[in-house]
């Protein structure tokens, strides 16, 4: 009897061994990292619905409504290169507390502007922009402490984190907003201040020795796209131009994001309009809130050992296969009507996201060259695109033909996007194909 109850006591000992071990592994600054992205994201997903569902009761038109959730990815296109190029020339970590400060005063603003909806979209847009600064950074972050190898594995476990806050945040947001209107973007606000508080006297800055060397470097470009640029060595270390125009050039690079900005323009539709939907046809709000709590749980306890199987897999079959199960989400978000069904929906959207975000989140880090990282992630929010021309087009959809034509929409997008992320996973894939073939070790 003894020896019965040691066994499942000495398994327990065991895996929290391995567990403690799998943590040493990584640096600690990524856990200081994922520990703000919680943060920062929890305050971010409280706001979206939270504004949705305030504006849509203080009587503003869905066009309206769709046109001032636009207005932050259109700043966040705007103003993405230039926050990566910032965290390449000062460093991750004071663009880091840049962002997040500046995001959480935007925040502030929206509680003191009514329901003006050109304020709001011009805090909007405000917060956006900020947002370009803290994002790029991070994950420019991240890729500088982590070897190629456990990259992966270091962005799922920060995509664990802003999961769990978006199944959290928007849920909070909610609530209050029932309570007491306006206090959301209050607590939104704070939670953004004391991120940047926490990442000045926390976080250390990852990347000192690369922003040291970067006027003694030259500046390249990637080493793989499907229409392959000219050599960087051409270009003079101070031609910040040429270096663009270079980027510019990579065809691979611009496919994948196209691809990511239809993914994207569809899945933020969950945030902004899927509350609007659900309470449009009848059914409990408290269906929305369980739908992102199933999302969460999916990607908390699935998305790590998925990140870690595929590691090293190809691009190409997993970033576009992936987006059909986004589809198969979708579609069930358009015509279900049982709180049940739409859980089952977003089991199968999320168990998409997690095969599709375990590559994605290798793309950049590996197509691009490390000093030009930060630029590079910088660019991939051009890819907010998709939210920003998405939002206004399912107001209008949804204003003139229900709810349901906006979730086929995001439904076409997800396959269409599916497409181009496979072209550019393709060739991807074949330059890492050669270069193994060569002997050489790819980014």
């Amino acid at each position: 009897m003894h020896l019965a109850h040691k066994h499942p006591l000495k398994a327990a000992l065991g895996a929290a061994t391995r567990a403690r071990g799998y943590a040493k592994s990584f640096p600690r600054a990524v856990w200081l990292l994922i520990g703000a992205t919680f943060v920062e994201s929890m305050g971010r997903f409280m706001v979206v619905p939270y504004l949705s569902l305030y504006m849509r009761n203080a009587g503003v038109s869905l066009g309206t409504l769709g046109f001032v959730l636009g207005a932050a990815p259109i700043a966040n296109v705007a103003f993405g290169a230039w926050g990566g190029q910032l965290s390449d020339r000062w460093g991750r970590k004071p663009v880091q507390i840049l962002g997040v400060s500046l995001s959480g005063l935007a925040m502030f603003g929206f509680a003191l502007s009514g329901a003006n909806p050109y304020l709001l979209g011009l805090l909007n847009f405000l917060n956006g922009m900020t947002r370009t600064f803290y994002r790029p950074a991070t994950n420019a972050a991240l890729a500088d402490l982590c070897p190629a190898d456990r990259r992966s594995e270091a962005y799922a476990l920060n995509r664990i984190g802003l999961n769990a806050a978006f199944g959290l945040g928007p849920v909070l947001g909610v609530a209050i907003f029932q309570l007491a209107p306006k206090a959301g973007f209050i607590v939104g606000g704070a939670l953004n201040l004391l991120v940047g508080l926490y990442i000045a006297l926390v976080v250390p800055e990852s990347a000192p020795a690369r922003i040291k060397q970067r006027s003694e470097a030259a500046p390249t470009v990637a080493r793989s796209t499907i229409s392959e640029p000219a050599s960087a060595s051409a270009c003079p270390r101070k031609d910040k131009l040429a270096t663009l125009k270079l980027i510019a050039r990579d065809s691979g690079f611009w496919i994948w994001i196209a691809g990511m900005t239809m993914v994207w323009g569809a899945y933020d539709l969950i945030q902004s309009f899927l509350p609007l939907h659900i309470q449009d046809t009848g059914v409990a709000l408290w269906a929305y809130s369980a739908v992102l709590t199933t999302n969460a749980l999916v990607c908390v306890f699935i998305q790590l050992p998925v990140s870690r199987a595929l590691r090293t897999a190809p691009f190409a079959p997993a970033a576009s296969l992936s987006k059909l199960p986004f589809a198969l989400g979708f579609l069930g978000f358009a015509f279900f009507r049982s709180p049940a069904l739409l859980i089952v929906s977003m089991l199968i959207l999320s168990l998409g996201e997690v095969w599709g975000s375990a590559v994605q989140v290798r793309y950049i880090p590996e197509h691009a060259r490390p000093e030009l990282l930060g630029r590079y992630m910088g660019l991939s929010m051009t890819s907010e695109l998709g939210r920003a021309v998405c939002a206004p087009a399912a107001g209008l959809l949804m204003g003139r033909f229900g709810g349901e034509s906006v979730f086929i929409m995001a439904a076409v997008l997800s396959l269409g996007g599916g497409v181009f992320l496979y072209l550019s996973g393709k060739a991807q894939d074949g330059t890492r194909n050669l270069a193994r073939a060569q002997g050489a070790a790819p980014a």
